[in-house]
């Protein structure tokens, strides 16, 4: 199976930002030396006919503007990096249902899991599509990997 193109998964996450925390975000040029930049990582994998991983990659910053706006209080609340740990892994899932919903989930019976917070935040897989927007300044890099379907056969991409 081939995951979604870097530029449709670009698009998936800024409509994303946009609709749910009234973030605007740009693709810019993918940068693989910008990943070490990344401290915080989120993953999110599905499972089913097709199976795969969704993660994201990003700064403290970003998480702080993100959770503030899902959260609707001011980014300097001393209170702000309680509900960081949890915006992350909210967009994780918003992006996560978006993919499945790109891969056709309305026809087929495909399972998301929970997102998890990556401690070691680990590079995305050489084969995953990534791309990289720049978030009001931040960056954040979205990368989805699929893999070989249960039972060994190659699934294709849905329609």
């Amino acid at each position: 199976m081939s995951p979604l193109p870097a530029d449709r998964t670009s698009q998936i996450v800024a409509a994303a930002l946009e609709q749910t925390a009234f973030m605007p975000a740009d693709p810019v040029a993918h940068d693989p030396r910008r990943l070490g930049e990344m401290t915080r990582c989120a993953v999110i994998r599905y499972d089913g006919p097709l199976r795969g991983e969704v993660y994201l990659h990003t700064t403290p910053e970003f998480i702080r503007a993100l959770a503030a706006n899902l959260m609707g209080i001011d980014p300097d609340s001393p209170d702000i990096d309680a509900y960081v740990d949890d915006a992350i892994k909210e967009l994780a899932n918003i992006i996560g249902g978006s993919v499945l919903h790109e891969l056709g989930a309305q026809t087929m019976p495909l399972k998301l899991g929970l997102p998890q917070l990556a401690s070691d935040t680990p590079a995305p897989p050489p084969d995953a599509s990534t791309c990289l927007l720049d978030c009001e300044g931040e960056p954040l890099f979205v990368s989805h990997v699929a893999y070989a379907a249960p039972g060994g056969a190659v699934a294709g991409r849905a329609a």
